[in-house]
């Protein structure tokens, strides 16, 4: 057998991320329930990845479970480039990655539903996500007192409290949605400045498109979400984008708690971001 090079590439709160002579990743799942996902991931991404604008993982190793390691896990040619989560948002280019950005999710908001349907991607309706993202970002709130002592804690938390603003989206149509876009599933290459590949589809589901446009709104807030709309082309209640700026900031507050957590900078400073750029820095009760 051939000696090989595996390297430690991360984590986060599902799997375990390992580069093979820095020409393969492979994912190992930390509960049942992200090793079913990981299962569908290997069904569907391979007939997404020939599809595809931007690369995405294309599995085609697929490991057992073994008294070495209790459950499946996953294989795929590694991606080239770095997450965007390392590369600050003002010092990229952002007009190029909003075009590319509104091709690819031009793309997959048209793949057809039944199709992904029979590999298996479910119906995941957009409003209990935001719930939940909501009761977890109120759980966990204090940790900005660590992260941002000098921000508008309060306005925030107040903001937060109310809930999002505005009438819930207008029933659109259901698409193919990744449902965690955020800038930490996007890789860029730094050399290029260009975007080449979307990772991490464990929560690939048919919903509402504006939940990918949060992680545009994590990411670069007003400004991006404009850029990436002058070219989408796509199914969207825009009247509905205050849903998904909300739900971006809540993911800002779980950034925040994750980074604290597992010592990782860049996340803490995401959050913090999303949150600036998401969220009033005054707070007045809402009229509707």
């Amino acid at each position: 057998m051939c000696p090989v090079r595996v390297s430690y590439l991360g984590e986060g709160c599902d799997s375990w991320a390992f580069d093979v002579d820095g020409r393969w990743v492979f994912r190992f799942p930390k509960r049942v329930d992200v090793e079913q996902q990981l299962l569908l991931e290997s069904r569907v991404l391979p007939v997404l990845a020939a599809r595809s604008p931007l690369a995405l993982p294309d599995f085609c190793f697929l490991g057992r479970p073994s008294a070495e390691f209790a459950r499946h896990f996953g294989g795929y040619p590694k991606i080239p480039g770095v997450p965007g989560i390392r590369v600050a948002a003002r010092r990229g280019p952002l007009d190029r990655w909003a075009r590319t950005l509104a091709e690819f999710l031009s793309w997959l908001h048209a793949v057809p539903v039944d199709e992904m349907t029979r590999l298996g991607v479910t119906r995941e309706p957009i409003a209990p996500r935001i719930e939940e993202a909501r009761a977890d970002a109120l759980a966990e709130f204090e940790c900005l007192n660590r992260a941002a002592p000098d921000a508008p804690l309060d306005a925030w938390f107040a903001s937060l409290s109310e809930g999002p603003p505005g009438p819930a989206p207008r029933s659109s149509t259901p698409v193919v949605a990744h449902r965690d876009l955020a800038a930490e599933h996007v890789l860029c290459d730094p050399a290029s400045r260009r975007l080449t590949g979307v990772i991490d589809w464990s929560e690939i589901a048919i919903s509402d498109g504006l939940v990918d446009f949060a992680g545009v709104f994590h990411w670069g807030g007003d400004p991006f979400v404009d850029a990436v709309l002058a070219s989408y082309d796509g199914p969207l209640d825009r009247d509905g984008l205050r849903h998904a700026r909300f739900l971006a900031a809540c993911r800002g507050v779980a950034d925040v708690a994750f980074g604290l957590d597992t010592s990782r900078r860049e996340y803490v400073e995401a959050g913090v971001r999303a949150l600036t750029l998401c969220l009033p820095p005054t707070w007045s009760p809402r009229r509707f």
